[in-house]
């Protein structure tokens, strides 16, 4: 697998990965969590994308542990283990652009509900032009899915929701996340303990018990 590195899309892709991970790192210095969750996110679309199009398998994620540590080695996130957990994060909540039933009423509740704390960030993820809140959902607009007796209202109706839900899960730290996608099956039960952990300002332990 090693010989990947070989590969001209692979360094091409490797490049532009860094320099978006450069950005990110600038921006995090506004909203340092947000930010990262949202860098998160996109790199499991990435991944995922890649193990798909490229068919480069689950082998390239270990190469891509190396390259990443060895060019940022002050970030923490990029071990072999957490890149599969990146790529888990995308998956199981992007579950909702493959006709996964979601209930967008616990978002409306959340954003009404009053809380400085919880309806400040939203509003300041929307307008903070960061390219890892926007982008990604347009990205995911051509991410190759095969949408399967879908008008293209109910998949509009299926972004704007995974838009809403991924700007929630950007509210609460990265181990609280990582939580609630190992114990959980169904996004409305995940979007159910973002909720809560945030209303109620959960620690993990809070989250996990």
């Amino acid at each position: 697998m090693s010989d990947i590195i070989k590969l001209p899309e692979y360094r091409d892709w490797l490049r532009d990965l860094k320099e978006q991970i450069k950005k990110g790192q600038i921006k995090a210095a506004l909203s340092v969590n947000s930010q990262m969750i949202m860098l998160y996110w996109d790199l499991g679309r990435q991944i995922v994308e890649k193990q798909e199009e490229a068919k480069w398998g689950s082998g390239f994620i270990e190469q891509l542990s190396r390259d990443l540590k060895k060019e940022f080695p002050e970030m923490t996130g990029f071990s072999r283990a957490n890149l599969f957990r990146i790529k888990k994060f995308y998956k199981f909540y992007s579950s909702i652009l493959q006709g996964s039933e979601f209930v967008a009423q616990p978002v409306r509740q959340l954003e009404n509900n009053g809380s400085e704390f919880v309806a400040q960030p939203v509003r300041q993820l929307e307008n903070n032009g960061s390219e890892f809140v926007a982008q990604p959902v347009r990205q995911l607009e051509n991410s190759g899915f095969e949408f399967v007796e879908q008008d293209a209202e109910q998949i509009q109706a299926s972004d704007i929701k995974l838009k809403q839900l991924v700007q929630q899960a950007a509210l609460i730290p990265w181990g609280h996340n990582v939580c609630i996608i190992e114990k959980v099956k169904d996004v409305n039960q995940a979007l159910f303990y973002i909720t809560k952990a945030i209303k109620n300002n959960w620690s993990r332990s809070v989250l996990e018990y």
